[in-house]
């Protein structure tokens, strides 16, 4: 359809993709009539800001943490809103994320579009029912529930070449008088289309609100696509007028050879001091020369260059954020920006990051770090009642308040105001006990004076711990009341599979939700754990603005499932790696033997093969086997599952198991999968998964291969055999062997197939 105004300027993608790899906050999307929409971070999201603004006026009458999640609830719900009920995400973000004050996570709104209008049917949608319903309708609009977006690259060109930022083309369209309404998309005011009479062409249409319009037509300008981009997430436009000041002056030898542009955002000089200058892009029809073929020139001062070389411009990163502009800001925010695992002594005079050219449809030009939280009950996942919780926040709520003044210690601060007014403590907070007071003060004791030992040095193990224990502790879990939205129970497994597993789970009723975390350019942000110690292979960029002190809530995405649960027999692994060592060293020598460098590419992924060893092989070539064979016995496509691979030798949280489960987007509450891990069901599909182990199209290569995919981190394992959909696998399709699975000598279940 054509686009008229700007409230038909929309763009629509579903709200997963909100929170993926693809589209993100900070991800450049390309929109159907061809231009490129910077996706603004979260506190420029209209719904998100009042939420958040409401919570902080919560904050202020409230003290209660628990009081103020429960008037937070009511207000989310209030406006139509979508809660997502996550206490242990929430609490492990606030650490992971330093976000002290963080309340809740509320969901992404669906705004499906309509086709003729291009704008959502506000009047018949379930949340302006909701605001009818509280009677807050005029309070809000449709756009406010919208995703907001900026267009980026800021350059735009018009059919005669002329290149101008897109602030100066909006200046010349209300210059003539004209509606900055209908400027959107971009468009040329000194290009009307005009008929074969020389007239312009004006068009009459009815917007959704059935009112018609009469508007002239202008031409719409053309974007252009090139961009810099940071190791960091930082991003930029590339300042064409000191590019060719740049380009020219190198073109004529009067810079280095190998000059790179290192000043180029700043301290560079333009290409003229006319501040009226006009540039123009010109092509060559046949382009035959690649960027040679493009040149750009300065009508004020005659200098024209063309564009040969620019992926080899280098300029240092300034640390623009121009996802952060705002309304009316018309440059965009800067932030610092340094070398990441550089050598400071080699690098003093120029500490910043380096940025390199790139065309916005590039994959290199965004990488979401996205975490997804299976939903487990907090007195579940902490193994404690929830009296026990509810108790354990007061206190704790109590002590840091009371700390602000005069700090004193756990030891003294029980010691003085609960163990003797234990009983006012419990009165006062409406605290109610299903024990012995004074076994629960005991143990409300331990868990105060404890509450900050650190358990763990890698908080992500222990989080997947928190989510394995609870499969592993419980037989069944009937998902009524405080366990809404999980609900497992056991199989009762045949002798043959007794001896590889400790249990197989149906998990009937299961909720995972993500949230981004932060955004990285240039390659992907890598968790990398050495020894217990956790490093981070670079700064990413957060996906919010303001400071973290007033941020109350995120955007999450939650999605309903159902799966089935693996938990390998621990016994049975260490008996295998004893009984066929000497096989299992010969065959993982080169990723086992030494420690993988800590500047080779992949370093996560070939890190976590070193610290898990064997069983990294085995549990996650058990997965994808189990994935395809599930494609045959229920009709599922791998892309509509996921695996949740729980997987470590650390003594503490030792774990050997695998969730496979229905992915986002998927038909996945159907019981399609569960009812494949019915006792009768489950034996057999899983031998007839290894059967088809055995043999690959691509046999022998594939079978006798010493390294294949990416970093050569998978052995016997192709796209024919054991590759899933990049979208089910957590780890890119990497560690995989279908040999430990198979193979007559060594195969871990190779009885289960004689």
């Amino acid at each position: 359809m054509e686009i008229y105004q700007q409230n038909q300027y929309n763009q629509g993608i579903g709200k997963n993709k909100l929170l993926s790899s693809t589209a993100g906050v900070g991800s450049i999307i390309t929109t159907r009539i061809g231009f490129y929409i910077l996706v603004s971070d979260v506190n420029k999201w209209k719904f998100l800001q009042k939420i958040n603004s409401k919570i902080g006026l919560i904050k202020q009458r409230v003290s209660q943490e628990i009081d103020i999640y429960k008037q937070a609830l009511l207000e989310i719900e209030y406006n139509g809103i979508q809660n997502i009920d996550d206490q242990r995400f929430i609490k492990f973000i606030r650490l992971e994320k330093k976000l002290d004050n963080l309340v809740c996570l509320i969901g992404i709104p669906q705004m499906s579009l309509n086709e003729v209008f291009n704008t959502p049917n506000w009047k018949n949608h379930p949340i302006y029912k909701a605001l009818v319903k509280n009677n807050v309708q005029n309070q809000f609009t449709s756009s406010d529930f919208m995703i907001m977006g900026t267009h980026f690259p800021k350059w735009f060109k018009n059919d005669e070449g002329i290149l101008k930022t897109i602030s100066k083309w909006r200046n010349d369209w209300n210059s003539n008088g004209n509606n900055t309404n209908y400027f959107s998309p971009p468009r040329d005011v000194k290009s009307p289309i005009k008929n074969f009479r020389n007239e312009e062409i004006k068009k009459k249409y009815k917007d959704s609100e059935g009112v018609e319009h009469s508007v002239t037509l202008y031409k719409i300008l053309k974007q252009t696509n090139l961009i810099l981009i940071c190791p960091n997430g930082h991003l930029s436009d590339i300042p064409w007028e000191n590019y060719i000041e740049w380009k020219y002056r190198k073109d004529n030898f009067e810079l280095r050879k190998e000059d790179k542009g290192l000043y180029l955002l700043q301290g560079s000089n333009p290409c003229c001091s006319n501040n009226d200058r006009v540039l123009r892009w010109t092509e060559s029809k046949t382009k035959s020369e690649g960027y040679a073929s493009i040149f750009i020139e300065c009508l004020s001062c005659e200098k024209k260059v063309n564009l040969d070389g620019i992926n080899n411009l280098q300029p240092l990163c300034i640390g623009e954020k121009p996802w952060e502009i705002g309304d009316r800001e018309q440059s965009a925010p800067r932030g610092t920006c340094e070398r990441t695992n550089s050598c400071r002594k080699c690098n003093s005079a120029h500490s910043q990051e380096h940025m390199q050219v790139a065309l916005v449809t590039a994959n290199n030009v965004y990488y979401a770090n996205v975490f997804s939280s299976l939903y487990i009950p907090l007195h579940l996942a902490e193994n404690k009642s929830q009296e026990l919780l509810d108790a354990l926040m007061i206190l704790d709520e109590r002590y840091n308040t009371r700390n602000r003044s005069t700090p004193v210690t756990k030891e003294e601060y029980w010691n003085k105001k609960i163990e003797n007014d234990f009983d006012e403590f419990i009165s006062d907070n409406n605290l109610p006990i299903s024990i012995d007071k004074d076994i629960f003060m005991n143990q409300l004791k331990d868990e105060f004076l404890n509450l900050f030992l650190e358990k763990s040095r890698d908080k992500h193990e222990e989080y997947r711990w928190q989510e394995y224990s609870c499969f592993s502790r419980n037989s069944e879990i009937n998902g009524l009341g405080n366990n809404k939205g999980l609900r497992f129970k056991d199989v009762n497994l045949s002798k043959d599979l007794i001896e590889f597993f400790k249990k197989i789970q149906q998990v009937e009723e299961l909720k995972v939700t993500n949230v981004q975390f932060d955004f990285t350019r240039v390659k992907p942000k890598e968790r990398i754990v050495v020894k217990g110690e956790v490093k981070e292979s670079s700064n990413g960029q957060n996906i919010f603005s303001i400071n973290t002190q007033q941020l109350f809530t995120l955007p999450a995405n939650e999605t309903l499932g159902e799966g089935l649960f693996f938990e390998f027999s621990n016994e049975k692994i260490e008996k295998w790696i004893f009984d066929n060592l000497q096989n299992l060293e010969k065959r993982f020598e080169k990723y086992l033997k030494l420690a993988p460098d800590p500047n080779s590419q992949g370093l996560s992924s070939k890190m976590k093969i070193y610290n898990n060893r064997y069983k990294q092989f085995l549990i996650h070539s058990f997965s994808h086997m189990m994935m395809r064979e599930l494609e045959f016995s229920c009709g599922y496509p791998t892309p509509s599952l996921k695996e949740r691979l729980y997987i470590s030798v650390s003594p503490d949280m030792n774990m050997s198991g695998v969730l496979i489960y229905t992915a986002e987007g998927s038909e996945g509450s159907m019981g399609g999968l569960v009812s494949q891990g019915e006792p009768e069901k489950i034996l057999e599909i899983i031998k007839k998964g290894l059967e088809r182990c055995v043999s690959c199209s691509s046999d022998p290569l594939c079978w006798e291969s010493e390294g294949q995919g990416i970093f050569d981190l998978n052995l016997c394992a192709c796209f024919s055999c054991s590759l899933v959909a990049e979208t089910a696998c957590e780890e890119m399709n990497l560690g995989l062997d279908r040999r430990v699975l198979v193979d007559e000598e060594f195969g871990f279940f190779k009885d289960l197939i004689c």
